[in-house]
């Protein structure tokens, strides 16, 4: 199966054998990312948290408001 990358645009052959060739079949709107782009996003992710300057963000909760008792 061929696979063309998102961010650099080059296109590569992946084994049909591989997970992550089976889930871009079953699943198109996954996203290729070649092994390049993928170890530069993830060496500049690191960076970015040892930085000190990033922040992890936690989902917000709902607040749940008890319903007033039946008298």
């Amino acid at each position: 199966m061929k696979a063309q990358c998102i961010l650099c645009e080059t296109i590569d052959e992946l084994d049909d054998k591989k997970f992550k060739t089976k889930q871009l079949r079953n699943k198109p709107i996954r996203m290729y990312l070649c092994p390049e782009c993928e170890d530069r996003i993830a060496e500049k992710t690191v960076a970015r948290i040892n930085s000190g300057k990033f922040e992890f963000h936690k989902p917000k909760t709902k607040n749940f408001i008890e319903k007033p008792a039946n008298h």
